[in-house]
Order: structure tokens, then C-alpha cells, then sequence
């Protein structure tokens, strides 16, 4: 899954390369496509309303320039995913064959197994930026993740899908979900509680009118 040197092995794609990605390259194909109509009826209509060629050429170029580079921050966004996947992860749209694994990229391009929990961020106080922590009481680091504040919800997005991976990952192995456990545990201590209480309160039922019976005798 991961060579001694952090590198991947053969077995694992890149987010950006598995069945489930290839949404986003087609929303941006088609994104791009409708950026260069766009330009084009906007180059036909200027000239159209007695403007030089040359001035509805420089108007439908800047419109088609903007388009597209807010088109590549936001894919770029999703490429830039630090997350792989093997071949029987759900993420590759075929029938497990075998254990699904996942692994995240960190910042200095070192790949590593999360873990069996979900993952969060936590600030680095000597490098800045974050760490990747597994999301327990401890929070056990990882490594160095990000090097920057998150000013656009990149961490946030990055996360989410990490997360999700991990989820599914576990769902195939038939590994039990630690979150659903937890509900399942608090669920129980609470009808523990509830029933502790019930018992409690019964006991002060029972318990008041022979105290006031021997304060009577009293």
C-alpha cells in the first residue's frame, strides 16, 4: 500500500483518479466548453453593436480568462485532494475483492495510513499551519498537513472527503463504525441513568412514609 520511502504502491489511485472523480473533470470539461460559447456570443453581440473587432475581441478574452481561472481554482480544489484509495475501496465503482485501505498525503508528500479512526486538524504551533490528528481523547499525530490558514474551505472539503473515504473503508471490512458504537453506548449509559434514577426515586417513595411514621411515633 505504501513503500518504506512513503511513496504509493501500484495498487492505489490518486482521489482524482478513481470512477467517483471523474464527475468533477467532466463538470469542468463542460464548464470550460460553456466559457468559450459564452465568449463567443459576447465577441458576436459587441461587434454586432458597431464596436472594432478588436475591442470585442479584448471584452470576450477577459470574460473567457475569468471564467476559466475561476473554473481551475475551484477543480484544482478537488485534484489537489491528499487522498488514494486500492482497488476494493468503494471509491473505484467495482466489487471488493479483498480489504479495502486509504491513505492521506501529508505536506512534505509522504503518504500514511490514518489509522482506524476519522481524522481532524489541530493548529501547529512551531511550524503554523495544521497536523493531522486521528480524531480520539489523545489525538495521535500523524504529521505536518497543511502549511497555510484555511481562508476557503479547502481544509474543510479535504476533511469531508478523508472522512468519508475512511467510512467506507470500514463498511467494507465490516469494521464497526465508531460513531454509530458510540450513539449505541451513550443510548445504553443513558437508559442505565434513567433506570438508575427510576430506582432512586422510588426507593424516596417508599422511604418517605416510614420516615414520617417513626417521626410520628417520635
Amino acid at each position: 500500500m505504501v513503500g518504506e520511502d512513503g511513496q504509493l504502491s501500484p495498487d492505489m489511485r490518486p482521489f482524482i483518479q478513481t470512477p467517483v472523480a471523474q464527475a468533477l473533470i467532466r463538470g469542468r470539461n463542460v464548464a470550460l466548453g460553456g466559457s468559450v460559447i459564452v465568449a463567443g456570443i459576447l465577441f458576436l453581440v459587441l461587434r454586432q453593436f458597431a464596436l472594432s473587432s478588436a475591442l470585442a475581441g479584448v471584452f470576450a478574452g477577459l470574460t473567457l480568462g475569468l471564467n476559466t481561472t475561476v473554473i481551475l481554482l475551484r477543480f484544482r480544489v478537488h485534484s489537489s485532494t491528499p487522498l488514494a484509495v486500492n482497488l476494493n475501496h468503494p471509491f473505484m465503482d467495482s466489487e471488493p475483492m479483498g480489504e479495502a485501505h486509504v491513505r492521506v498525503r501529508l505536506l512534505d508528500g509522504r503518504w500514511v495510513d490514518p489509522g482506524p479512526h476519522r481524522v481532524r486538524t489541530v493548529p501547529e504551533e512551531l511550524l503554523g499551519g495544521y497536523n493531522l490528528v486521528q480524531d480520539t481523547d489523545d489525538y495521535p499525530v500523524l504529521g505536518h498537513f497543511m502549511e497555510k490558514r484555511d481562508t476557503n474551505g479547502t481544509l474543510s472539503r479535504h476533511l469531508a472527503l478523508i472522512n468519508q473515504a475512511i467510512a467506507l473503508r470500514d463498511a467494507v471490512n465490516d469494521v464497526p463504525d465508531p460513531i454509530e458504537t458510540a450513539r449505541e453506548r451513550e443510548k445504553l449509559d443513558s437508559g442505565l441513568l434513567e433506570r438508575s434514577w427510576l430506582e432512586d426515586e422510588e426507593a424516596v417513595d417508599v422511604e418517605s412514609p416510614l420516615v414520617s411514621f417513626f417521626r410520628g411515633k417520635e
